[in-house]
């Protein structure tokens, strides 16, 4: 851990050194208008990944950003390595290292430095202020400090969504060519509110998952892509398991409370987990008729073939029996949005539930 901050303290005067250049020199991105963004939300191992990279392999509609450009949001670097090659090269590094547990975390989240990931990834590494710096940190105090945004100052606040919002200009300047931004969060609803302040007209996409499956997913996500970053079991830390599950559980009540309000305001729509990965084709295209997006030829074969392989995908690890107490509230929440799913399939409606209660 320590050799890692004192990296970062290395790499940090390039960081801004390349963030200025690219102020001086492809300051017009700042004048671009990213068209309303989608917004995938959820709570971790409720199938947001693959419902992230599904989407954003239709290209007609969607830009996305990757663990590299989320590492380096900088237009100069961006065409330095396309000009030069190398981005292709660079996308194909692991990130998990090439140790057992490191390969067991990649066949929980596979990633490398080329993986469409959603912008807790800047988050974590530009402004460590996310619940992957406490996997990167596994101390109960680092996550009492990055634990919501309501301990930040209004000046921090501000600073994080306009800094965030540069970031996705710039690949919206560079390759968005008009295209809705897609991105995601499953960790931190907070932070998703900030992130709506500055795309107020982002719609989101709500998928959820019920409580017993992914809660021991995410026990067994948890221990696996902690240990990874530094070599230490994050059990044998006091206090590690308590405070990562009382987060949470935290995050399980805000998000049931973020989600009523956007219904109140007509913008977002909800996908059940099975219902997704059940039928990838079908769901997708009810998802695109909901916020009015037109399907390609070429994605909707795409998406057939997509679920040929998913139905055949061997999971290649074991979840462990998970306790339930504390998630009860977000279980009647989504066996609600299942109960709406079923009802509107029933009556010959949208296969998913509608923002509207």
């Amino acid at each position: 851990m320590a050799w890692h901050l004192l990296k970062e303290l290395v790499y940090l005067p390039v960081l801004v050194l390349m963030w200025a250049i690219d102020e001086i020199m492809w300051g017009a991105y700042r004048r671009t208008k990213v068209p309303p963004p989608v917004f995938v939300m959820s709570q971790p191992r409720s199938g947001t990944t693959f419902l992230l990279r599904t989407l954003s392999s239709d290209q007609q509609s969607f830009f996305v950003l990757k663990h590299l450009d989320w590492r380096f949001p900088f237009i100069g670097f961006w065409k330095f390595i396309d000009r030069f090659g190398l981005r292709e090269r660079l996308e194909k590094i692991d990130y998990w290292p090439g140790t057992e547990i490191g390969r067991l975390a990649s066949k929980m989240h596979f990633h490398n430095l080329g993986s469409v990931e959603g912008h807790g990834v800047f988050f974590e590494e530009r402004m460590y202020h996310h619940y992957f710096t406490f996997r990167r940190f596994p101390l109960p105090e680092v996550l009492e400090q990055v634990d919501g945004v309501d301990k930040l100052s209004p000046g921090e606040r501000k600073k994080i969504v306009r800094t965030l919002k540069r970031a996705v200009q710039k690949a919206a300047y560079y390759r968005g060519d008009g295209r809705f931004w897609l991105t995601k969060e499953n960790e931190n609803v907070e932070l998703f509110r900030l992130v709506y302040e500055a795309f107020p007209d982002a719609r989101f996409l709500v998928i959820v998952r019920e409580p017993k499956a992914f809660v021991s997913s995410y026990i067994r996500m948890s221990d696996s892509c902690t240990t990874p970053k530094h070599g230490t079991d994050p059990n044998n830390i006091p206090g590690w398991y308590e405070a990562n599950m009382a987060f949470r559980r935290a995050q399980c009540a805000k998000h049931i409370a973020f989600c009523r309000e956007l219904e109140d305001k007509g913008a977002l729509a909800y996908v059940t987990y099975d219902q997704f990965t059940g039928d990838v084709q079908g769901a997708t295209q009810e998802i695109y008729e909901r916020f009015g997006i037109p399907m390609g030829e070429a994605f909707a074969k795409h998406l057939h073939e997509l679920q040929r392989k998913q139905d055949v995908r061997e999971r290649g690890y074991s979840n462990p029996n998970a306790k339930e107490e504390g998630f009860e509230a977000y279980g009647r929440f989504v066996a609600e949005v299942a109960a709406k799913s079923d009802a509107a399939a029933q009556h010959d409606q949208p296969n998913f539930a509608t923002a509207h209660r």
